[in-house]
């Protein structure tokens, strides 16, 4: 189970003015209407989006959903989640409750 040392029981939450549409291939577009970029994310990306919302989210969760989700190391899922939750948080699409 994820720690509190590395941020896993924060919550998280899409910043309201990020949108995020499925595409024909699966994948999500997350588009952020404040700077009018659209962001084409990978399949990892995609399953962490799919699951937060306007509402927070613990981050622990979320890694827990997807090590049951997807075939992968239970580190490597929680190091990606966490990589892509900092970097969409620099990026002002998501924000820590």
């Amino acid at each position: 189970m994820p720690t509190t040392a590395n941020g896993a029981d924060q919550g998280v939450c899409l910043q309201p003015h990020a949108v995020g549409r499925k595409t024909n291939t699966g994948l999500t577009m997350l588009f952020d209407r404040a700077k009018g970029v659209m962001y084409e994310l990978n399949e990892s990306a995609s399953a962490v989006v799919e699951l937060l919302g306007a509402e927070p989210r613990r981050i622990g969760d979320v890694i827990d959903t997807l090590t049951e989700r997807f075939e992968a190391e239970p580190a490597e899922i929680e190091a990606d989640v966490l990589a892509f939750v900092e970097d969409f948080v620099e990026a002002g699409l998501l924000v820590r409750r």
